[in-house]
């Protein structure tokens, strides 16, 4: 993809914060394997560019949603373990084969359809990850007596690697006790067994505030971002997250409006007085949402400026000062959670949540990346 963009919207990740995050939640859980769940493009953070540098910092395993997601990291140099955490159709099961790519099993029907399907094309094996079902009622068994028959068929073939089993916390980011009753389960479940070298139940609320020696492995997604799951995660860790995110912009045009003018589709917003009104390249087609009217962002000398009238796809209009000028910065999300900007603010006006506001952002915002003797561009719409 080209390192080249000609528009000026940009999201700026940062990748020491990163790589920062990762050591930090490492340092809690020493005795553990950190998978790094960078699926859905690294949360639309880019999941190349976040694999390798964490990569270099040392990850040896990531874990995506898709199979597709593992073979595109793949096919851009990742060598390190990767883990398809969603169930692949088992006629696919040849492609993981062929990629060195570990496998979620979600239960014994699975494992036998799979096995049909091996060829001899590839002289490999596969490692398979069981997934037991504690309460998220998505993938997975619960049932110990079919895991133990999906373990003794996996150990039976030769193309097939008993590596990992494992469970999803639905509530990990939350004051209650579902947490630790679903851990309980697990433990139960996982005891009957026969126990594989990664056994991994906390995503990233459980892997900030849950501790416990019973597993081998935590994972982690939003938190290596910079993001809490939620205020009560943040509030029960003693780790100190640093947001990596910035997205900002600069002030297209502005127009002067008379009392009675109106702004965007459908006019929604009318002028009381006269008024200043800056255009800014941004819209919704680049995942700042309609719903985001009303938003402050804010001008390079801390002045906050509201979003006024419909947010159209490409653009939408802000209110500032009479001597605002056309090319001045604006701050849309800043890497600070003191922010009436952080990411936390900015998918809060909306009823949404960091991963969501995360994975919206569109594909053709430019990425820039910089850490410790690092800067560089990744810019998808122009290949």
């Amino acid at each position: 993809m080209s390192d080249k963009y000609y528009r000026n919207t940009v999201l700026d990740v940062n990748l020491a914060a990163v790589e920062k995050n990762y050591r930090a939640i490492q340092g809690i859980n020493p005795e553990k394997t950190l998978i790094a769940v960078v699926k859905a493009n690294a949360y639309g953070l880019g999941a190349k560019e976040i694999s390798e540098h964490l990569a270099k910092a040392g990850v040896s395993f990531f874990a995506v949603a898709t199979l597709d997601e593992a073979i595109d990291l793949r096919m851009h140099g990742i060598k390190q373990k990767i883990l398809v955490l969603g169930t692949i159709s088992p006629e696919h099961i040849n492609k993981a084969v062929q990629h060195r790519i570990a496998v979620t099993a979600p239960n014994l029907q699975w494992v036998q359809k799979a096995k049909d399907e091996v060829s001899d094309k590839y002289d490999k094996a596969v490692w398979i990850h069981i997934k037991v079902n504690t309460g998220m009622n998505r993938y997975g068994t619960s049932d110990v007596s079919e895991i133990m028959e999906m373990i003794t068929e996996i150990n039976s073939f030769d193309r097939f690697i008993y590596e990992g089993i494992f469970s999803h916390f639905t509530s990990s980011d939350e004051d209650n006790d579902i947490t630790s009753v679903e851990f309980n389960l697990f433990k139960e479940i996982v005891s009957q067994v026969e126990r594989p070298e990664y056994v991994h139940i906390s995503n990233s609320g459980g892997a900030l505030t849950l501790k416990e020696e019973f597993t081998t492995a935590v994972r982690t997604g939003i938190a290596l971002y910079g993001y809490y799951p939620s205020r009560y995660t943040a509030s029960a860790t003693p780790v100190m997250l640093t947001p990596s995110v910035k997205l900002s912009t600069e002030i297209a045009a502005v127009h002067h409006l008379e009392p009675e003018e109106s702004v965007s589709y459908g006019r929604k917003y009318t002028a009381e007085t006269s008024e200043t009104v800056a255009t800014l390249p941004i819209g919704y087609a680049d995942g700042l949402l309609r719903r985001h009217s009303g938003y402050n962002v804010k001008l390079e000398d801390g002045t906050e400026c509201e979003i006024i009238g419909t947010i159209c796809m490409d653009a939408l209009m802000i209110r500032v000062p009479e001597y605002t000028d056309a090319g001045q910065n604006v701050i849309i999300i800043e890497d600070s959670t003191r922010s009436e900007q952080s990411m936390e603010s900015y998918s809060d006006y909306t009823g949404t949540i960091s991963y969501e506001s995360l994975c919206a952002f569109g594909r053709r915002i430019p990425r820039r990346y910089a850490g410790k003797d690092i800067e560089l561009i990744y810019n998808e719409v122009i290949n």
